[in-house]
């Protein structure tokens, strides 16, 4: 698979330099703001109007612009010309003029940037809206997506060879190393998405617009040089990389447990005959902790998309994305949680499995909606 790097303008600002009459869109961000005060910004809202025969004189247009839509490239790069003030999360004055860096109104900014905003009015631009357009080559966002499919459906059929079995009008005998074949292969699928998702975090590029970059542009340094990367860090105050990063420490832990669930790993495993505290800490406890981590990483992913911490977004794809892998990641916390006394007790074996069997459903219907996110998009 290929880098697919972004050019500098999609990962970093571009050419910064206060401009006095851009050309573009002209935007003028009216309000920026977070579900928690801690965060960077996840979604803003202003204003633009036209300034060039590519945008039609038309007077104002909403620009809408949310974290996760810029991580998913959702939408077209837009050249914009955004004020603000020096507070990146604070809101600009009511008239900002066309003011260069050096300011004529009070410690407004200009510069430009390209950005992946949304125009409800777009189709004055030519712009065609939800096309299913598939950009494979290249495309980590895709590649994420469909990895999270291939790994839930890996987990489903996991869930199939462990449930069948324990019902009545079941002929079928236990099928324990088949499961444990198809666990290790969800389990390192998830692996490689968590991994690729935390790359696409790392290179999202929507801090050009309200993170450290800006904060650097006002204070007169360089911008960076926006080269693709498959290591690093970012602010823990982006709260899509927060999740991501969470999401990664998640997989990798719970991956240890379908390693150790392989045939012959753990003397004893699949006859009960195994000490039982090997079981517990080398088993079950990585699935506790991985689970637990998904949790965190799914509830944050649905607070990204919220304009409050208490205010569910119920039609955003992206927010029932994270509630579907919550679902998911809490039958698998559950599994394990059990999964402690199933030796000694019979029904918590079959609360064990049935938590594996729902909980890999969930995890697929998210995977699948987060496949359908990325295919539909601005082309």
């Amino acid at each position: 698979m290929s880098t697919g790097a972004p050019t500098a303008s999609e990962a970093t600002l571009p050419s910064t330099r206060p401009q006095a009459r851009p050309t573009g869109t002209h935007a003028h961000v009216s309000h920026a703001s977070a579900p928690l005060s801690f965060f960077h910004p996840t979604r803003a809202e202003g204003k633009s109007s036209s300034s060039s025969s590519q945008f039609p004189d038309d007077g104002e247009h909403d620009i809408q612009w949310r974290s996760r839509a810029s991580r998913k490239r959702l939408f077209v790069p837009k050249d914009v010309s955004v004020q603000r003030d020096h507070r990146a999360g604070s809101a600009p004055p009511a008239s900002s003029g066309d003011a260069e860096k050096t300011g004529e109104t009070g410690g407004t900014n200009a510069w430009l940037a390209t950005l992946r905003v949304h125009n409800p009015s777009q189709h004055n631009l030519n712009i065609r809206h939800k096309r299913m357009h598939l950009r494979v080559a290249g495309d980590i966002s895709f590649w994420v997506a469909l990895i999270f499919v291939l790994g839930s459906i890996a987990w489903v059929i996991n869930g199939f060879l462990l449930f069948l079995p324990l019902l009545p009008a079941t002929n079928t005998g236990p099928q324990e190393y088949e499961a444990a074949a198809w666990a290790f292969v969800g389990g390192s699928l998830f692996e490689i998405g968590a991994y690729l998702a935390l790359v696409e975090a790392l290179n999202t590029g929507h801090e050009a617009m309200f993170g450290t970059e800006v904060e650097r542009l006002l204070e007169g340094e360089k911008a960076g040089e926006g080269k693709f990367i498959w290591m690093g860090v970012r602010s823990r105050r982006d709260l899509g990389y927060l999740a991501c990063a969470i999401q990664m420490f998640a997989a990798s832990i719970f991956w240890v447990s379908t390693l150790t669930g392989l045939p012959g790993v753990i003397p004893g495993f699949f006859t009960s005959t195994a000490t039982p505290a090997i079981v517990d800490v080398f088993f079950w406890t990585p699935q506790v902790i991985g689970g637990s981590g998904f949790i965190i990483a799914s509830a944050l992913l649905m607070l990204e998309e919220q304009k409050a911490w208490w205010k569910l977004n119920l039609t955003s794809v992206g927010w029932q994305v994270g509630l579907w892998n919550l679902i998911g990641a809490a039958g698998f916390t559950l599994c394990a949680a059990f999964g402690y006394g199933s030796v000694a007790h019979t029904w918590m074996d079959y609360q064990s499995v049935l938590c594996t069997f729902w909980g890999s459903w969930a995890f697929l219907i998210g995977s699948l909606l987060q496949l359908a996110e990325t295919l539909v998009r601005e082309e």
